[in-house]
């Protein structure tokens, strides 16, 4: 492999694109009650490329076998136009609030101990959807940004989530759980923080999530290298804050960066906890397959790196028909009316950018 920089990445070719929520279904028995419309995972495999180095504020292209830096033609910075319609939801609040009660039922029943149930808002869409990412970067600077298309499908996103990240032998995951909004006054902001920072219910759901996050890395970890790095810090998104720990691992050398995709996957902090259970439930509650929602967004690198973030915060278009997808977290003393609000404030970034791109 060249390149024309001197510089380490993690990525340097190999395999970018997405694996479905759905594709649990491959390793885990998890009931199957909605048609799947989408492919459960699809990658492209990329020998050479341009990559962006954000620190160093330089790009530089690499290669394998052939230079084709002479054939790329830079491109116009004019977006064509962009056109939304018939914008739906598959849930309505009275059917929102209704599935929350069954999922508390659920809880109070001893069945799981939390659950996160979404709803999607849906459009008809054409045009130039790279103007949608433009609209979403700025409006929604987030850890991740992406936009990718792949034959008549495109994701665009800004998760502020990791999933999963592997360098060498370092294993990485970032649960995100506990959500406040974000407002014009900053000290209201602050209130919302120090809210949400002794809310015995979002404490304890964290903490819980934080625990399912150790565990899965913990599968293919050497035993006694996990640890947490960064517990319950809040982090400022552009319309909400969220409540986040970052957990470390040692990878053990029978595993591969494969398998710790597999063992982490879907994220605790998208489906619940016991993890296989609750999904069983979504699966029952929720009115169609998830589709990408909820699954992941990365690379494999041929140097054995990865590095993959949870697909949420995204639009997700097929064929002219997108949608946007958003959850909460359902536990015990859930009030439905509040994690209604919570799916439309993280929605919001998404929605505001599709109608401003289209204005």
């Amino acid at each position: 492999m060249q390149t024309n920089s001197d510089v380490s990445h993690r990525y340097l070719g190999g395999a970018v694109g997405v694996v479905n929520y759905d594709a649990i279904r491959l390793w885990e028995k998890v009931p199957q009650s909605h048609e799947i419309e989408n492919t459960l995972m699809e990658f492209g495999i990329y020998e050479d490329g341009i990559l962006f180095d954000n620190k160093q504020n330089k790009s530089f292209y690499f290669y394998y076998d052939k230079n084709r830096i002479k054939e790329i033609k830079l491109s116009e910075n004019d977006f064509g136009k962009f056109e939304i319609t018939n914008f739906t939801s598959n849930l309505d609040e009275a059917n929102f609030e209704k599935m929350v009660n069954q999922a508390k039922k659920y809880i109070h029943d001893g069945d799981i101990f939390q659950v996160v149930l979404s709803r999607r808002f849906s459009f008809d869409a054409k045009g130039d959807f790279l103007k949608v990412y433009k609209k979403l970067r700025g409006l929604n600077p987030s850890p991740y940004l992406y936009h990718m298309k792949m034959d008549n499908r495109t994701i665009i996103g800004a998760s502020p989530e990791m999933l999963i990240r592997v360098t060498g032998d370092k294993v990485e995951t970032f649960p995100i759980a506990g959500t406040r909004k974000i407002t014009s006054d900053e000290k209201r902001n602050e209130e919302l923080k120090q809210e949400l920072l002794h809310d015995e219910k979002e404490l304890a759901e964290h903490t819980m999530l934080v625990d399912l996050g150790r565990n899965d890395i913990g599968r293919v970890c050497k035993y006694g290298s996990v640890h947490v790095k960064e517990f319950m810090e809040v982090k400022k998104f552009s319309h909400v804050q969220h409540m986040v720990t970052h957990v470390v691992g040692k990878l053990d050398k029978k595993y591969d960066m494969f398998d710790a995709l597999k063992a982490v996957f879907p994220a605790g902090t998208v489906s619940g906890a016991p993890k296989v259970r609750a999904m069983e439930i979504i699966d029952e509650l929720e009115p169609q397959a998830r589709g990408p929602y909820a699954g992941a967004v990365g690379y494999f690198s041929f140097n054995g790196c990865c590095d993959f973030a949870i697909a949420i915060r995204s639009i997700f278009i097929d064929n002219n028909k997108g949608y946007v997808q958003a959850g909460a977290g359902i536990v015990s003393d859930s009030i439905p009316k509040n994690e209604l609000k919570e799916t439309e404030h993280k929605a919001n970034a998404m929605l505001i950018s599709l109608k401003e791109a289209a204005n």
